[in-house]
């Protein structure tokens, strides 16, 4: 529990450092990142270019964040990579 919100706390502060991302909302590792334009390219774009799986929901512009529990330090940093490329280019 404690790595979940650790790991959870980290990952929302960064993420609401990215350009085009609205609003980040969530707690631990159940987290929600609202953009300003429709998501599902970049989701489409994470899934076949990066390897990297998000949800959706039932707002467009909004992807989930599905991590397993034993997700690392690593892995999050990977993703952030992958999302300050994409969403700046």
């Amino acid at each position: 529990v404690d790595h979940a919100r650790e790991l959870g706390d980290y990952l929302i502060g960064e993420l609401k450092k990215l350009p085009r991302v609205k609003e980040v909302r969530g707690r631990g590792l159940m987290i929600g990142v609202e953009l300003f334009e429709d998501a599902a390219p970049l989701r489409k774009k994470l899934i076949y270019d990066e390897h990297i799986f998000v949800g959706s929901s039932g707002n467009k512009n909004v992807f989930r964040l599905l991590p397993a529990l034993n997700i690392t330090q690593a892995h999050a940093d990977q993703l952030l990579t992958s999302l300050r490329k994409l969403l700046t280019a």
